[in-house]
């Protein structure tokens, strides 16, 4: 399949509607092209064809080229392409997208997300921790034989010497989910969990996987939030009112999440 910049196509599974070609693949974003009250305006499209817009602000296109045969089990392409939504197709306007054209993963998405890989680091990276900080697991020990002793004193001092084992676990959680995030983000820019939910990260100017170094910058945010107050909350929230619907983390690594794929190499 030839690449194929983002934008609206003719439905290659309905030849009444247009759909939203994201760059990598279709989206469930759709449009009919024409209704039967329509009153044609001219409007300019890239394949050198015209798009018309109905009272309804739904799009009329006349295609000046003809559609290539169809091979059975073969994806198609899009073809028709319309550089830019009606004018008075207000809600197609307000599907935020990246500088070129990709759609903007929503908040609900980035969550669900977020929701996934938590569940798998809390398994794998709190059994690794666990695990890494021995100190952590001794003190724990004595505090149980402590509390079913009934000394009161004992509690006291031992509760006073947790800080140091806990500080060593949650710096090796971050680890772990640092290398985690890394991996991916650099070979294929999804998470398990954006994967699941269909969204990937990328860099805001170009797609692709991430570069090392935006990777490592995505996670500094994420470490400062365990010893700022509020941080870690804000930064989740942030995309909620962000025109761009990045993150903290985000805004800092120039990065944001869409919807779709990363295409793996880049000419």
């Amino acid at each position: 399949m030839s690449q194929q910049p983002s934008g609206w196509y003719d439905d290659p599974s309905n030849p009444d509607m247009l759909r939203y070609w994201d760059g990598v693949s279709w989206t469930n974003h759709t449009a009919p092209r024409k209704s039967p009250t329509a009153g044609p305006v001219s409007s300019g499209g890239a394949a050198g064809g015209s798009v018309g817009v109905d009272r309804t602000g739904a799009a009329a296109a006349t295609p000046t080229r003809p559609e290539p045969a169809r091979q059975a089990g073969v994806p198609q392409a899009p073809q028709q392409y319309y550089q830019q939504a009606p004018a008075n197709a207000q809600w197609m306007h307000d599907i935020r997208t990246t500088a070129d054209g990709v759609q903007l993963a929503s908040w609900g998405k980035r969550f669900g997300a977020w929701v996934v890989d938590g569940i798998i680091l809390a398994i794998v990276g709190g059994f690794v921790s666990w695990f890494a900080t021995p100190a952590l697991s001794t003190r724990f020990a004595e505090l149980v034989d402590a509390a079913e002793a009934g000394d009161q004193a004992r509690l006291t001092a031992i509760q006073g010497d947790l800080a140091g084992p806990v500080l060593q676990f949650s710096i090796v959680l971050w680890l772990v989910t640092t290398a985690y995030c890394l991996i991916f983000w650099t070979t294929t820019g999804q998470t398990p969990g954006k994967r699941v939910l269909g969204i990937s990260v990328r860099r805001a100017d170009r797609p692709g996987p991430l570069p090392i170094g935006t990777a490592v910058l995505r996670r500094v945010v994420p470490l400062l939030g365990q010893f700022v107050p509020f941080l870690s909350l804000l930064d989740g929230l942030w995309p909620l009112w962000d025109d761009k619907r990045q993150a903290v983390h985000d805004k800092l690594a120039g990065t944001q999440v869409v919807e779709g794929k990363q295409p793996r190499h880049q000419a």
